[in-house]
């Protein structure tokens, strides 16, 4: 029987660990490539090709031949964490390595991916996903993208507004910073308008009844309400292990959840976390999907089983 292929980093095991024994406990066997452990020479990676024999990978001195995975799961195998001191030699080995590691992911064949890397990597554009969701019948923020703080203004006049950024992840003094929704009111924009607002995301601000997480797997559909407090509304991720944000298992409009499922439908995607926003008429509006989302929490506090959704997704690509 195939192995059904775990592309992550170690420091992802909290989250793909319980799909691996779901996967196990049922009779089929993984391997598990752990980027992070490769790139720090902690595991042993040898690639071969030669006119003598197919393309095919030693790992931990086990050999695997990628064309015969029927099933395989594009975790975080980016997340080197090589933590050298000096940041821009760090980022550029990082892409070596990822370029690199591209020649894995494309010898295995496209239809066994639970997510294709590429469809993937093409899908996390934000306004490409802004247009689709129009497209399917989502109702949007109103959004621009500008380098001109006149064009802001003269698009949102005195309303308060968010800005977001595409990747969401910045340097300072060689630390990562996390980049989350920033809201700017008309005085806060005065300040900035000596510099250069690109690159930016701005969008109207959405009053907040209530925020849902929406994880799909396949068919299966796990329904999560976010509620906040006042001080938490801008971006509940900078609080979400704090008394400030509440999850509740609550279910949304059957019409919005067609929407999602159509919407992964569309890229080709099985799995996929959306994010909306409720306003205290009820009104949804479509904020984004990540198709990598982030699920453990869900389990820990609501209970949701995506784990074993994602273990039958990859035990039914692995038995076709």
């Amino acid at each position: 029987m195939p192995e059904i292929g775990i592309f992550s980093t170690s420091i992802d095991l909290p989250t793909y660990g319980p799909v691996v024994e779901n996967i196990i406990s049922r009779g089929y066997s993984t391997w598990i490539y752990d980027a992070d452990r490769v790139a720090n020479c902690l595991d042993s990676l040898e690639i071969h090709i030669s006119n003598e024999e197919d393309f095919n990978i030693v790992h931990n001195g086990t050999a695997h031949y990628l064309k015969e995975i029927n099933s395989a799961w594009y975790r975080h195998p980016y997340l080197l964490n090589m933590q050298l001191p000096d940041k821009a030699r760090e980022l550029c080995l990082e892409k070596e390595i990822d370029l690199l590691q591209e020649s894995v992911w494309q010898q295995i064949p496209d239809e066994s991916w639970l997510n294709h890397p590429t469809i993937m990597d093409r899908s996390r554009v934000k306004l490409a996903q802004l247009s689709m969701a129009k497209s399917l019948g989502f109702t949007i923020p109103n959004t621009l993208v500008t380098n001109n703080w006149n064009a802001i203004d003269q698009e949102f006049k005195d309303e308060t507004i968010v800005v977001k950024m595409s990747k969401g992840l910045s340097y300072d003094n060689n630390k990562a910073k996390v980049l989350y929704t920033t809201p700017l009111s008309t005085k806060s924009r005065v300040g900035l308008s000596e510099n250069n607002p690109f690159p930016g995301i701005y969008q109207e601000y959405l009053d907040k009844k209530r925020e849902w997480r929406i994880t799909v797997v396949g068919n299966d559909v796990f329904e999560a309400a976010i509620y906040t407090t006042e001080d938490a509304k801008d971006d509940w991720r900078k609080h979400q292990l704090t008394p400030k944000v509440i999850f509740k298992k609550e279910s949304m409009p059957q019409n919005e959840i067609g929407k999602c499922v159509a919407f992964l439908g569309h890229l080709g995607l099985v799995y996929g976390a959306f994010d909306f926003v409720e306003n205290k008429e009820g009104k949804i509006t479509f904020l984004e999907c990540n198709t990598n989302g982030q699920f453990r929490w869900l389990e820990d506090i609501l209970g949701l089983p995506i784990s074993n959704a994602i273990a039958d997704q990859l035990i039914i690509k692995n038995n076709r």
